[in-house]
Formats: C-alpha cells, structure tokens, sequence
C-alpha cells in the first residue's frame, strides 16, 4: 500500500491548495490560515445566537398564500469556518468538484470540532447527510456531504461515551432526494425554494407479500405493498450535514420531512456559509 501510495504521489503530486508547496494538500502554514468560527450566529439575520440557533425574530415564518406564520423545521445552522478566509474555498471546491476525497479529514475534523463545542450531544444524536438526486451522484461518483457525515460521526465515537451516554448514531439512507433540481446557485431568494419545494422524502423499501400457494401458468401473484420507514426517528435530534450553505434553503427542505416523520430537533452543519 506504501509503495502504491509513492507511485501514486510520483505519477500525480500533490501542492497545497493554499500555498502550491509540494508534497500535501494543505501544508501546516496554511493551515493555520483557517479561521473557525467561535461565536455562532443566526443563520437569518447574523444576530449571536447560542449554536447557530435561529433568534426568536426569525425562528418564524410565513409560507406564501398564508396569512399566519409557522416555525422552521430547521433549529439552527452550525458553522465550522469563515468561506472566505484562508483556504477553505478552494478546500470545499476541490473536494466537491475535483475528486480529492482526502480533503474530508481535514474538512471533516473541523466540523467535528465545532459540532462538540456547539451541541449537548449527551441525550444523543443521530448524523445523516443532506442526499443527491441518484443522477447527479452518478455523474459525481459520491456524495460530497455523505462523506463528511461519515467522517464527523466516526470522529465523534472515537472516545468511549461516558457511562450512561449512548454513542453518535449515523445513518445515510434515511432521506432522499426524488427531483433533480437545477443547482442551487443559479437561483436567489424565493426561486431557491421554489427551485427545492418538494424535492425530499423519507426514504421507504418496500416488502411484499403473497397471498395463495395454488397457483397455475398464467396466473399473476396477489401482491399488497407496504411501505417500511427505514429507522424510527420519532423523539430524536438529528445533525444534517452539507459542505457550503447560502441561504439555508436545502437544509430546511431536508429538515421539513425529517421532522414530519418524528424528529425532534434537526440542527444543520457545514463547513463554510458561502
């Protein structure tokens, strides 16, 4: 694996994202040039606000053709680092669209970091990932946010819990994304929602049963379908995990049905607000 690994390196160098210098992704100088984010914010109005917690002016909202207002479905937004400062741009850029898959450590640690900081995880939390149209992960060959959500709970559960504490629960089957939609930043505002409206769902597999044994040529089998919910979420906090949010618009669409289907509290993290 070492010498595959030294071919590799030979065949195709690395340089640092943020300074060239050969020989690793993101030397340790520039490193250092990240700026992570120590005191969250309202994803809304950028007022302070305790985890990324949208404040009380704009935990509320009003859906269009309605004249009362209704809770997001979404709690907050927990940010790991400032976009445009130091590397991290290009980091996210080239790991979404440029295949360098290693770079999840290093995006992935700070996540993990800021998601300890920022969130009482002693009752629990279950960490999933914001889905790809079945299309659009084909053509990319991964799901860039799955990856991190991977990375943030295996980092998570290194340490053993305290007693009484249950480990970080991960599960990336639990929603998926029905419509391919036209990427996010072609749009603003309304027509991002617009854009995403009724693009997820709980993610169901199907079970069959079969009523009769006696059966002859030509005869089609009875079937009834029933649709399985993957896992319970009923009571549970869960973390949505995606690379860059704008305007936070895929994280509440997500939050939306996971709540419709019993979550408790649904908090999203990124890496970056972009």
């Amino acid at each position: 694996m070492a010498i595959f690994q030294f071919l590799l390196d030979l065949i195709f160098p690395k340089f640092c994202l943020g300074c060239q210098k050969e020989g690793v992704w993101l030397c340790r100088s520039c490193q250092r040039e990240i700026l992570l984010v120590k005191t969250q914010v309202c994803p809304e109005c950028g007022r302070v606000s305790e985890y990324g917690e949208y404040c009380s002016k704009d935990r509320f909202i009003k859906p269009k053709g309605t004249k009362s207002k209704k809770a997001r479905a979404l709690a907050g937004i927990i940010t790991a680092a400032y976009y445009e400062e130091g590397p991290v741009k290009e980091l996210i850029h080239n790991f979404k669209y440029n295949h360098i898959l290693e770079l999840k450590d290093i995006l992935g640690g700070l996540m993990a970091k800021t998601l300890k900081d920022n969130l009482d995880i002693a009752n629990g939390i279950l960490i999933t990932a914001v889905p790809l149209h079945f299309l659009r992960r084909a053509q990319r060959g991964y799901n860039q946010s799955e990856l991190l959500a991977e990375y943030v709970a295996d980092k998570m559960n290194e340490r053993q819990p305290k007693a009484g504490q249950p480990r970080v629960e991960k599960n990336f089957k639990i929603i998926k994304k029905i419509r391919r939609t036209k990427p996010q930043i072609k749009f603003s505002g309304k027509k991002r929602r617009e854009n995403l409206k009724n693009s997820f769902k709980i993610s169901r597999r199907t079970r069959f049963s079969v009523f009769g044994r006696k059966l002859k040529l030509g005869l089609r089998y009875p079937f009834v379908e029933q649709d399985l919910s993957c896992v319970s979420l009923k009571g549970k906090t869960i973390v949505l995990v995606d690379d860059v949010t704008t305007t936070g618009t895929t994280l509440n669409e997500c939050a939306k049905v996971l709540r419709e289907a019993g979550a408790k509290r649904v908090w999203g993290l990124v890496v970056a607000k972009g």
